[in-house]
């Protein structure tokens, strides 16, 4: 009973605390406000909300957290994901993660076998973006820990319980990354 009264009030937290703007640096709002003035025409042809503009912006730049599952490795889900969701070819993943298309088969290929159904997307109040996997010295686990930890200001437990993983665990992968960060 405690724990989910915890677990949904970490979820309350999420919703308050992943509010973009509030994250953002006012020069970095400056910016936004000027790209608003330059999607205005494309508004006004399409008839496109600011919702579906940042939607369609988000689509290949951002991947939804509740695709993380204990049966998949995070790389094999983000690969799964981007096959098959976003219809990205191999060639296209592998530029995208910084990593070797023949890899990139691979690791498909082993999730397809361990996950054959499709992915049941939620509504997801948080996005990571995939440019943090593109520093390939990083595990994509590890990547993920380090930017819900240093960019969101989660604790631990939170991390834990949004990535399906032990506290230790994360704790763990926390310390090693910032081993590698180090060097």
């Amino acid at each position: 009973m405690k724990r989910k009264k915890r677990e949904r009030s970490i979820l309350e937290k999420e919703k308050k605390h992943y509010s973009p703007l509030s994250q953002l640096k006012p020069e970095e709002i400056g910016r936004i406000e000027q790209v608003k003035e330059l999607l205005l025409p494309l508004q006004e042809k399409y008839n496109l909300t600011h919702d579906e503009i940042a939607s369609l912006l988000k689509e290949k730049t951002a991947l939804p957290l509740s695709i993380l599952n204990q049966k998949l490795t995070p790389l094999e889900s983000i690969v799964k994901y981007l096959k098959e969701e976003k219809k990205c070819s191999l060639k296209e993943i592998a530029n995208i993660l910084g990593r070797d298309e023949r890899n990139i088969w691979h690791i498909y290929d082993q999730a397809r076998k361990k996950h054959a159904e499709r992915f049941i997307l939620k509504k997801d109040a948080l996005w990571i973006p995939l440019s943090i996997f593109s520093k390939t010295r990083l595990s994509a686990l590890e990547a993920i820990v380090v930017y819900l930890k240093e960019e969101t200001s989660l604790n631990y437990h939170e991390i834990a319980l949004l990535l399906k993983r032990d506290d230790r665990t994360v704790w763990t992968v926390y310390q090693r990354a910032r081993k590698k960060n180090a060097k």
